[in-house]
């Protein structure tokens, strides 16, 4: 009977222990991919729009994605949308944390205003995500639901002409090798790249499945475990990555790779939608997600806001905003950790 309950006690304990391993392999692993994701950027001469905004903030999102897809596809609903919802707000909170820890450099005063771009397409984004769980579409098309295909278009001809926009953008640095050494080198980057994305599609699934585990372990609701437990989680590669940007001074990089992150995140959503099986994910997920969505709008427009200012007369006023953001984001977490 002593061994039965030691064994129990092991089974309990299994998903907690896994979750945290996986936790720790997509850290290192998207650190990894980032700095990877920067040298290919480099010998392949990429616009700064595309290292921020598209190549690092997709490398350092893969664990969003196989989190979200993993639990689409083990049929969690919640845990699926509320990782992407909350990984956008857990992004925008490590954004402003950033902000006050390096106060110094007053980095939305810094920032270039093109990053006004991402982050309206950003809320454009989140108002339709907000407005399909509000009316519970169903509608359908070759078994997507018709909000994903809406994100989908949305989010392809945002990219494209935010990138027209981007147009004259062209990197500063130039390689001194041969174009032959170039590309060996240019080679063994991609492939560890690729190793590095299999390894954080594991993880981002291990992560999913033990999120579902605690959920019915605790009875505490999938909502609340994808949206701040699994979201931070599978976020802080995305904090990592911007700690390093802002401590060699490249804010424009910090800052894009973010609301990058955040673009990608939505996109995941209607790719989790793919592998849910269930009916339209967006109808099987609770009306709670409609706060993060709706927190999210507002906290991305306070970035925009924030971004389009030229000065701050003192320091407090300049910090006030990052103050009030961390704030309202700690008031999120304990709403929906108390909802049932």
């Amino acid at each position: 009977m002593l061994v039965f309950h030691r064994w129990k006690g092991v089974v309990i304990l299994l998903p907690y222990v896994a979750f945290t391993i996986a936790a720790l392999v997509s850290i290192l692993s998207a650190i990894k991919l980032s700095t990877y994701a920067d040298l290919i950027s480099k010998q392949t001469r990429f616009t700064g729009f595309l290292v921020g905004t598209m190549l690092l903030a997709v490398a350092t999102s893969l664990p969003e994605l196989t989190t979200t897809v993993s639990a689409a596809a083990i049929g969690n609903a919640d845990i699926a949308i509320g990782n992407g919802l909350g990984s956008i707000l857990f992004n925008l909170f490590i954004l402003f944390a950033m902000d006050l820890i390096f106060y110094k450099k007053r980095i939305f005063l810094e920032g270039t205003q093109n990053q006004m771009f991402p982050g309206l397409l950003c809320v454009v984004l989140l108002l339709v995500v907000f407005f399909s769980l509000w009316f519970d579409s169903n509608v359908e098309v070759l078994g997507i639901g018709l909000t994903s295909i809406i994100i989908c278009a949305t989010y392809v001809g945002g990219l494209w002409l935010i990138s027209r926009k981007q147009k004259g953008e062209t990197s500063s640095e130039e390689t001194q090798e041969s174009s032959e050494k170039q590309a060996g080198s240019l080679r063994k980057i991609v492939i560890r790249f690729g190793l590095f994305a299999i390894l954080i599609l594991i993880s981002g699934s291990v992560l999913s499945i033990a999120g579902d585990s605690i959920a019915r372990n605790t009875g505490i609701s999938s909502t609340a475990i994808g949206s701040f437990l699994v979201a931070a989680a599978s976020s802080f590669p995305d904090a990592v990555s911007v700690f390093v940007a802002l401590k060699v001074l490249n804010i424009n990089l910090a800052i894009g790779t973010l609301l990058g992150s955040n673009l990608f995140n939505i996109l995941v959503l209607c790719i989790g939608d793919i592998f849910f099986r269930s009916g339209s994910i967006w109808v099987a997920a609770e009306d709670k997600h409609m706060l993060t969505a709706g927190i999210g709008v507002l906290l991305t427009s306070a970035v925009i806001l924030i971004v389009r200012r030229k000065t701050a007369r003192t320091q407090l006023w300049y910090l006030a905003p990052s103050f009030l953001v961390i704030t309202s984001y700690v008031l999120f977490v304990i709403v929906i950790w108390s909802l049932p």
